[in-house]
């Protein structure tokens, strides 16, 4: 055992709420301790700016083309003539900003997603991981918490499907889209796992060049989307996903060729579930900078 769910606990309680957490916590629906983080980290105007944000942002879909098996430029001619708007996001020459959409027919529900020529993303916040793990062909991927795969197919569209790409999932039900939507897409150089990744050094005699794991956890970056995880996470409950985040962290450079690279990442933007994690696992890894 790396760290106690006690003495994570311990180290991340915060016990002192300020009289302004309680008033903007009440004010924006918040638990109180998440609102004091922001206070602490950003100052009381600048917390409250990023509440306000959470409020009213409104996002985009994202759709990453299938350039392995169709044409960029003319699968955007085709979904424009249904009527949506899409623009392309110049940090990702083949994925576009859904800035309009028809009533009919959504963007799940055409021929040409049907064909696996396209995937949707909430938005395009999802991109980054792949882009930054950059895996070359050929090479050994692993994917250790995968569902629904969107990560998955962009990996193996960075790596033109040449390679051996592994995506696993803790989750059956969660694996059953997964399957379904690498099937969908058309690739060939992947394999499905249905295991807990903490126990995949007993499961598979691999070592990969490449791993991403984006963390299973509390969402806190994805308030905008859905409010409920303002008071879903209480002080337990989050020293709870930190515990088992260091434990996969820990198992994926375990995993991990020498020289390799690991990609971590969540939707999350609480430290105690990002810089915290990394820390608390470089504090027992040498041989990883």
């Amino acid at each position: 055992m790396l760290i106690s769910y006690k003495d994570i606990a311990n180290e991340l309680k915060i016990d002192i709420i300020s009289n302004e957490a309680l008033t903007l916590a009440k004010k924006y629906g918040y638990l109180p301790y998440i609102v004091q983080r922001y206070i602490d980290m950003l100052g009381l105007k600048d917390a409250e700016k990023l509440l306000e944000v959470f409020e009213y942002f409104k996002y985009a879909p994202a759709v990453l083309c299938n350039y392995l098996y169709t044409d960029c430029d003319k699968l955007v001619h085709k979904l424009e003539e249904m009527g949506f708007s899409l623009n392309r996001i110049p940090w990702c020459k083949y994925c576009y900003k859904v800035v309009s959409q028809p009533e009919s027919p959504t963007l799940g529900a055409t021929h040409e997603f049907l064909k696996g020529l396209y995937y949707v993303y909430r938005d395009s916040s999802s991109l980054v991981p792949p882009l930054i793990l950059n895996p070359s062909e050929n090479s050994y991927v692993l994917d250790m918490c995968a569902a629904p795969g969107g990560k998955t197919i962009h990996i193996l569209l960075l790596v033109n499907d040449r390679g051996f790409v592994v995506a696993n999932d803790i989750s059956f039900r969660r694996s059953i889209s997964l399957v379904s939507n690498l099937y969908r897409m058309g690739f060939k150089s992947y394999i499905v796992l249905n295991e807990n990744a903490t126990k995949l050094p007993n499961k598979i005699n691999i070592k990969f060049d490449y791993i991403l794991l984006d963390a299973p956890c509390s969402a806190e970056g994805a308030i905008m989307f859905d409010h409920s995880r303002k008071t879903k996470t209480s002080q337990q409950d989050l020293a709870k996903l930190v515990k088992r985040e260091i434990e996969l962290l820990y198992i994926a450079t375990e995993l991990v060729k020498p020289g390799g690279k690991i990609v971590y990442t969540t939707c999350s933007i609480a430290p105690e579930e990002n810089e915290y994690v990394i820390t608390k696992v470089l504090e027992h890894v040498d041989n990883i900078e």
